[in-house]
């Protein structure tokens, strides 16, 4: 459990990044199975103007050739995340292969899309593979949810966005 309090804490840092980058906090980690650093990522979708640039998206993007090596290998990647994946990160999960997903905080109420999917049916061998821990930490959950309260009124939040046209 510290191994993944450390890493939970270093995702949290890069949501705490991603939201000072005016963009929807999320943050995401991924290890090898000798709880090395592989990879990091944050929400970049305002900085960068990517819609596709999400935390756990761009953690694989940046794990580049050990993620694609890990994949042919059947190496056991985590991904640690500050939030519940929503479902463009839940495919790049399922199709890059990683083992194990960590994430801060449940996102019912949003975009989490982890969950759904999985109860859907669709792609069981795959998500049967993975092993899931939701919310482990109760104060670290408490750091996330922070952050998604003042996401709510940051000036990138697409109310505010929308309420700037009017």
């Amino acid at each position: 459990m510290d191994i993944d309090r450390h890493f939970l804490e270093m995702a949290l840092e890069e949501a705490e990044k991603a939201l000072e980058e005016n963009t929807y906090p999320v943050g995401s980690v991924i290890v090898d199975e000798h709880f090395n650093l592989i990879a990091k990522g944050r929400n970049r979708v305002h900085p960068s103007q990517d819609i596709t640039a999400h935390a756990e998206i761009e953690a694989i993007r940046n794990a580049g050739s050990a993620m694609f090596d890990a994949k042919i290998k059947n190496k056991k990647f985590t991904l640690y995340s500050s939030l519940e994946p929503c479902p463009m990160c839940t495919g790049g999960i399922l199709f890059a292969k990683i083992q194990r997903v960590v994430w801060l905080l449940n996102d019912d109420e949003g975009f989490g899309g982890y969950k759904r999917l999985r109860d859907t049916s669709i792609f069981l061998e795959k998500f049967d593979r993975i092993e899931v821990m939701e919310e482990p930490f109760e104060d670290l959950k408490q750091r996330q949810m922070i952050l998604m309260n003042s996401w709510k009124t940051n000036i990138n939040n697409v109310t505010s966005l929308r309420n700037n046209l009017s």
